[in-house]
């Protein structure tokens, strides 16, 4: 099975607008283009890009950018019951854990940040909530590198 990898929204901002290290999601979404993972993000991201992105471009270009990131992405719905789940984990920012609910929901084992403090996340009341692993760009290309060259040998 293929894996599953769920991008932060700030992942695809820093792409967007080019902020440093912008390269290291690009590489990410050139391996879901080339089939070697599926990307993911959720609708919530979608309207917060489009929330940061309208100070930044015109309606004439926010519109297809937000088009292209649905074409380059699988997009996860988020629900009334993934927002009640994360009411009930413990974690510094509530969008973030929407986020999680939304990964794990989304069969993602892979939350790709660079916030990585905020996904510090307890299970608080949800007891069996499985925990995704949360890492930078940079760290997981560096993992998928070092597992492509294991599996080469």
């Amino acid at each position: 099975m293929m894996q599953r990898v769920f991008l932060d929204t700030n992942i695809l901002l820093d792409m967007l607008l080019e902020r440093h290290g912008f390269e290291y999601p690009a590489e990410i979404l050139q391996m879901h283009e080339k089939g070697e993972l599926t990307a993911c993000q959720s609708s919530l991201s979608l309207t917060n890009i489009a929330y940061v992105l309208r100070k930044e471009f015109s309606r004439q270009l926010l519109i297809p950018t937000i088009n292209q990131l649905c074409s380059v992405t699988e997009v996860l719905p988020v629900d009334d019951s993934m927002v009640r789940d994360a009411t009930m984990l413990d974690g510094p920012d509530f969008e973030d854990l929407v986020q999680t609910v939304c990964a794990v929901r989304g069969n993602c084992p892979v939350i790709i940040t660079r916030n990585i403090k905020d996904f510090r996340i307890s299970k608080g009341l949800l007891r069996d909530f499985p925990t995704p692993a949360v890492m930078t760009p940079e760290a997981f290309l560096s993992m998928h590198q070092d597992l492509s060259i294991s599996t080469d040998l």
